[in-house]
C-alpha cells in the first residue's frame, strides 16, 4: 500500500496494542472480584480451588478482550479522499465520519513502552467541534510518516493528489530542551497546589471507607477517636509532618513533569509547530500558529534566577480532551520571546506600536488581601478553641497573614494591560510575573464590570474572553477601561477574518 486512497485497515501491531488495551481495562474491572476470592479463601484448605478460580476468571478476561480487540481492529478502516479523512468504525452500527484536514485544530501521537516495542505510534486527530478526540488511529512509522504527508497536503490545499509538491518552508527551527532545564523548571514551581492532590486522596480513602458498611465505618471511627488523643502530634510535630509532606509532593510532582516532558524538543517550520517530549512515553503535539489562541511567559523570582521561564501555550476549549485541557506547557526554557516573535508574524523581533496601557488601581491589592485575613482570623479562632493553644496559633497567622500581604502587594504591583495594534498584553500574578497574549482577531467577547464601590473608586473591571478561556484585569480607571474596550473593537472590526465581539457589558456607574 503506498497511499490512502483507498479504505484501509490499521497496521497489524495496532491489534496486539488494542488487546493490551482491553485487558487492562477489563482486568481493572475484575481486579475486585479477585480480592474478595482471595479474602474468601483465607483460612480454608481449598488452595486448588482459589488458583482454578483465578484462573477460570484470567481466562475470561483473556477471552473477553481478544474479542473485543479483534471487533475493533476488523471493522475500522480509513482512508483519505481529497481534503478529507474518511473513517469507518462499528459491527452492529456503522458509523463513518468524515474530518477536512483544513479543520484539524492538533494532531496529537503518543509512542509508550509498547508502542516502541512495536514499532507503533498512536495518532488522535482533535477539532472543535466536540472536547474529546474525534479519530485516533494505531499505525507503524512507515505509515505514519505517509499519512503526515498526506495531512500536510491536505491543510494547504483543498483538492491534492499525490503529483502536488509543497512548497519549502520558509522557517526550519529545531530547539531542544534539555532533562537539566526541565527538572530546574520544574523544581522552580509552586508545589502546593499539589497538596489539593493529596486532599483528593485522603477524600476518596474516607470515601471507600464510608461505603464499607455503617458497622465497620463506626468502629474505624470509634478506634480512632479512642486512641486520638495518643496520637495527637504536637504543634511543632504537625509542622515536620506538613513539611515532609511537602517535600515527597514536590519530588513526586517533579518525577510526573520529568517523564512527561523529557527530553523535549520543539521544531518550528514556517507557521507549523512541532513539540515532542517525553522520557517513556512519546507525545507530540502539531499543530499551526493560528490555533494558538493566547501565549502565556511566566517568570517567579526562583525562576529569574535560575534564567529559565514556563510558557504555556492554549489552544481552544474544545481542541483537546478534558484530560489535557487544551494547554501546552514548555518548562525551563527561555524561549518564550522566540516563541512569542513567531506566534505574532514578527521575525524581526520589532513590536506593533502600543495604542494605551493601564494599571491596576489599589483595589485589587485590597480585593486579594481581606480574603486572606478573613481566612486567617477565622481559622486561627478555631483551632485555639479546639487545641488551646495560642502562641503557635497566633505566630503561623501572622506568618500567613504576612505573606498574603506580599503577594496581595505584588498582585497590585503586576496588574495591568497593554493594547497594540494586533494583540493585547495582560500583566497578572502574584509573586510570579506573567504577560499573557491575546490577538485580537481571537477575542469573542470584551465586557466591563463595576462594584458597588465603583463611584467612589471610579475603578472597573475589564474581561476579556476568547475560545480557550477568559482572563479578566481589575480595577482599572474608568475612562481607560472604556477606551481600551472601544480601541479593541475597532480592531477586531478592522480585521475581516476576526470574529464579532458577542458581548458588551458597559458598567453602571450611578
Amino acid at each position: 500500500m503506498t497511499d490512502f486512497s483507498t479504505p484501509r485497515r490499521m497496521s497489524a501491531g495496532a491489534f496486539v496494542i488494542m488487546f493490551l488495551k482491553s485487558f487492562k481495562k477489563i482486568l481493572g474491572s475484575t481486579f475486585i472480584i479477585m480480592i474478595y476470592m482471595v479474602y474468601k479463601s483465607i483460612g480454608s484448605e481449598s488452595e486448588g480451588g482459589l488458583l482454578l478460580g483465578i484462573g477460570i476468571l484470567a481466562g475470561f478476561d483473556f477471552l473477553v478482550s481478544f474479542i473485543e480487540a479483534f471487533v475493533k481492529f476488523y471493522f475500522r478502516k480509513f482512508h483519505i479522499e481529497g481534503d478529507k479523512l474518511i473513517y469507518t468504525s462499528g459491527f452492529a452500527q456503522k458509523q463513518t465520519t468524515s474530518i477536512p484536514l483544513s479543520r484539524v485544530h492538533t494532531l496529537r501521537t503518543k509512542k509508550g513502552w509498547f508502542y516502541r516495542v512495536l514499532d507503533m505510534r498512536g495518532i488522535a486527530f482533535d477539532t472543535l467541534a466536540t472536547d474529546r478526540q474525534e479519530v485516533e488511529l494505531i499505525l507503524d512509522e512507515s505509515d505514519w510518516q505517509m499519512l503526515l504527508r498526506r495531512v500536510s497536503k491536505g491543510e494547504n490545499f483543498p483538492h491534492v493528489d499525490d503529483s502536488i509538491a509543497l512548497p519549502p518552508p520558509l522557517v526550519d527551527n529545531t530547539w531542544s530542551i534539555s532533562n537539566a532545564d526541565i527538572l530546574k523548571g520544574a523544581l522552580c514551581q509552586n508545589h502546593l497546589k499539589g497538596f489539593s492532590i493529596l486532599a483528593a486522596a485522603v477524600f476518596t480513602v474516607y470515601d471507600q471507607i464510608s461505603q464499607v458498611g455503617d458497622d465497620p465505618a463506626m468502629r474505624i471511627i470509634d478506634y480512632l477517636e479512642s486512641h486520638l488523643g495518643d496520637m495527637m502530634p504536637t504543634t511543632w510535630q504537625l509542622v515536620s509532618i506538613l513539611v515532609a509532606m511537602y517535600l515527597i509532593v514536590t519530588v513526586l510532582w517533579t518525577c510526573k513533569i520529568i517523564l512527561r516532558y523529557g527530553n523535549m524538543t520543539l521544531r518550528i517550520t514556517d507557521n507549523l509547530l512541532t513539540i515532542e517530549s517525553g522520557l517513556v512515553s512519546r507525545f507530540t503535539c502539531r499543530l499551526t500558529r493560528e490555533k494558538i489562541t493566547t501565549l502565556a511567559i511566566k517568570r517567579n523570582p526562583l525562576e529569574r534566577i535560575t534564567g529559565c521561564q514556563t510558557i504555556t501555550l492554549r489552544q481552544a476549549e474544545n481542541a483537546t480532551d478534558a484530560k489535557n485541557e487544551g494547554a501546552i506547557r514548555i518548562y525551563g526554557s527561555d524561549f518564550g520571546d522566540k516563541l512569542l516573535a513567531w506566534w505574532l508574524g514578527d521575525r524581526d523581533g520589532n513590536n506593533d506600536t502600543t495604542l494605551i496601557t493601564a494599571a491596576s488601581g489599589k483595589g485589587l491589592m485590597v480585593r486579594r488581601l481581606i480574603p486572606n485575613l478573613i481566612l486567617a482570623v477565622g481559622v486561627g479562632a478555631v483551632v485555639i478553641l479546639c487545641l488551646q493553644t495560642v502562641l503557635p496559633v497566633v505566630i503561623l497567622g501572622v506568618v500567613y497573614a504576612g505573606v498574603a500581604a506580599m503577594r496581595a502587594v505584588m498582585a497590585w504591583k503586576h496588574g495591568g494591560i497593554e493594547l497594540k495594534e494586533s494583540y493585547v498584553r495582560i500583566n497578572r500574578g502574584n509573586i510570579a510575573c506573567i504577560r499573557e497574549y491575546i490577538r485580537c482577531r481571537d477575542i469573542e467577547s470584551v465586557g466591563i464590570s463595576s462594584s458597588p464601590f465603583t463611584p467612589y473608586t471610579r475603578r472597573v473591571s475589564l474581561k476579556i474572553t476568547t475560545n480557550a478561556d477568559f482572563t479578566k484585569v481589575y480595577s482599572l480607571a474608568v475612562d481607560k477601561a472604556l477606551a481600551i474596550r472601544n480601541l479593541i473593537l475597532i480592531q477586531t472590526a478592522g480585521s475581516a477574518c476576526c470574529p464579532a465581539i458577542t458581548e458588551v457589558r458597559i458598567p453602571r456607574l450611578v
